[in-house]
């Protein structure tokens, strides 16, 4: 289609010029030896060379077709070059070929018209002359509405970027591998901007915005219209603002963001305000010379990721034990327990790898397939999965143990967890031996894995979930190695679940 639309341009340039062209007459020889006349005043003429040899100057003739490529071929035998001319897979014309000093002079003759050709591009940019409008009072309709002045705009303030890297490397032969190497990307970015513009001498944008603001409301972006004394229009805030009442009837409110427009229709005057207030007020009231306040909050808004309970069975018994405060009603005393956490800040003491299970100690498991034994209380023999692991060597190496899990058909985060964590110390945390449940200092992110191991006396019997660090120390050559043995823990909170199924 492109091709006849250009053949068709053609053939209608050649008539245009046939009929436009004066009386000069051109004759040429055809085949049958009369004489052609040729009335065109700008004669096409048709190239009998390369179009880099020869190239077509005349501004009446149009450019080649978009179908007819042009390559350059280069003989590393000959040095010559070769000027290929194709339609499709058929030559247009027989190759012509350049010496290697010819096609040179060629291209530098190129690159020369092009250098210049920018250079004066450039120039001529940069003499235009811009138009800069000019503001001045006038009656015209941008003076009307934002009086006499210019657009000005004062921005100032910093933006600071603190980016790099912080890590450690700890080079102890007890630790394995991936303990001794730790560190994080560290990128923190702080900006504290103001800017002051005017558009004529009605509209204002104050506005600034600080990063580091202890309140929402240090953060001001405001725009402020001001109209003249003749107007109806006397004032429009838009932004954070506040609304101030006279009278005690009706209270005013602060910290709002929102519109606010105050008209005046000859005496009347009208305030309207549609905003979205951003504090809260609270009363007190002093009896006595004390201040008492009234608060309200639900049952549920506990702290999360800080209290645990350590098995199903401290839950059931729960309501029971704490219904006779301040006597205990509960026949459980946990003598010892180790809490381990995730390892996040680096600490090379008491660290080990360790695995979370969510059935340990448990007489219903969810997910191990077992029949529970007539026992009710929580230990390791309740069910068969410890069994399992511990009659398992390749269950105590950091590197197969998951594999093992997965073979019993446990999933990981839903039925186990393994880190590499550390050992909370006494004060660290808090735990109730009668009630069963532990509280810790600081909340747990949502990336943390908790595990525990305690040794309980329920009526004189001696029962234990999970495993002490004394249990299973660490076997030097294996850490070395790099596969030292895991601890095997009772998980109560796992990485993607707020609470463990324990609690």
């Amino acid at each position: 289609m492109g091709n006849f639309l250009n053949l068709l341009c053609r053939w209608a340039l050649l008539l245009l010029l046939t009929i436009l062209g004066s009386n000069r007459m051109v004759y040429a020889q055809d085949s049958t030896g009369k004489k052609a006349v040729d009335s065109l005043p700008f004669p096409l003429k048709d190239r009998r060379s390369d179009g880099i040899a020869e190239p077509n100057r005349n501004p009446f003739d149009l450019k080649d077709p978009a179908n007819l490529k042009r390559t350059v071929e280069y003989d590393p035998v000959t040095r010559q070059y070769f000027i290929v001319e194709k339609i499709g897979n058929k030559y247009y014309r027989s190759p012509t070929y350049m010496t290697f000093e010819e096609y040179l002079r060629y291209s530098a003759k190129q690159q020369e018209e092009e250098y210049f050709r920018k250079r004066s591009n450039v120039l001529s940019d940069l003499n235009r002359k811009n138009i800069k409008p000019k503001l001045r009072y006038s009656d015209n309709f941008f003076n009307r509405i934002f009086g006499v002045g210019k657009v000005d705009i004062r921005p100032q303030g910093n933006v600071d970027i603190i980016a790099g890297y912080q890590g450690q490397n700890i080079k102890n032969p007890t630790l394995p591998e991936r303990a001794r190497k730790n560190g994080g990307f560290d990128f923190d970015m702080n900006a504290n901007l103001s800017v002051l513009g005017s558009v004529g001498s009605k509209l204002k944008l104050p506005i600034s915005y600080n990063t580091q603001a202890n309140f929402d409301f240090e953060n001001q972006l405001k725009l402020d219209y001001t109209g003249e004394s003749d107007e109806i229009i006397k004032r429009i805030e838009a932004g954070n603002i506040s609304f101030s009442t006279k009278g005690s009837l009706i209270p005013g409110a602060q910290s709002l963001f929102g519109i606010k427009t105050q008209l005046q229709f000859g005496k009347l005057f009208v305030t309207g305000v549609l905003a979205n207030q951003r504090a809260q007020r609270q009363s007190m009231g002093l009896i006595g010379g004390a201040a008492s306040t009234n608060f309200e909050f639900k049952a549920n808004d506990y702290e999360e990721n800080r209290h645990f309970l350590l098995s199903q069975l401290f839950r059931k018994h729960y309501n029971k034990a704490m219904g006779s405060l301040p006597a205990v009603n509960s026949l459980v005393n946990i003598l010892r327990i180790e809490v381990w956490v995730t390892n996040r800040t680096g600490v090379t003491t008491e660290t080990r790898d360790i695995v979370g299970l969510a059935d340990l100690g448990e007489k219903n498991p969810y997910n191990y397939p077992v029949t529970p034994g007539p026992d009710s209380l929580p230990s390791n023999s309740i069910n068969g999965l410890y069994q399992a692991l511990v009659s398992d060597p390749s269950s105590r190496r950091s590197a197969q143990v998951t594999t093992k899990l997965a073979s019993l058909g446990l999933k990981p985060v839903q039925d186990f967890e393994k880190t590499f964590a550390r050992k909370l110390g006494q004060n660290d945390f808090y735990f109730n031996p009668q009630v069963g449940f532990i509280s810790l200092n600081q909340p747990l992110q949502s990336d943390e894995v908790l595990g525990v191991a305690y040794q309980y006396n329920y009526n004189g019997k001696i029962l234990q979930v999970g495993e002490f660090s004394q249990d299973i120390p660490p076997d030097t050559t294996a850490i070395i190695a790099g596969n030292p043995k895991v601890l095997f823990l009772k998980l109560l909170k796992a990485t993607q679940h707020a609470n463990a199924r324990a609690g």
